[in-house]
């Protein structure tokens, strides 16, 4: 459910761009990138457990 939530807040700022909202669109573009960034922060410090 949580690898869901970049695509359902850019979905929701493209659809406000759609409606003329440009300060909502602006601000759920910038909550889209704060979950990809915290997202890559979480995969490339984190440790991957492969069994050689």
């Amino acid at each position: 459910m949580v690898m869901m939530l970049p695509f359902v807040t850019a979905a929701i700022g493209t659809w406000q761009a759609m409606r003329g909202k440009r300060g909502s669109c602006l601000g759920w573009w910038l909550a889209t990138f704060v979950i990809f960034v915290a997202w890559s922060h979480h995969h490339m410090t984190g440790t991957l457990p492969i069994s050689l």
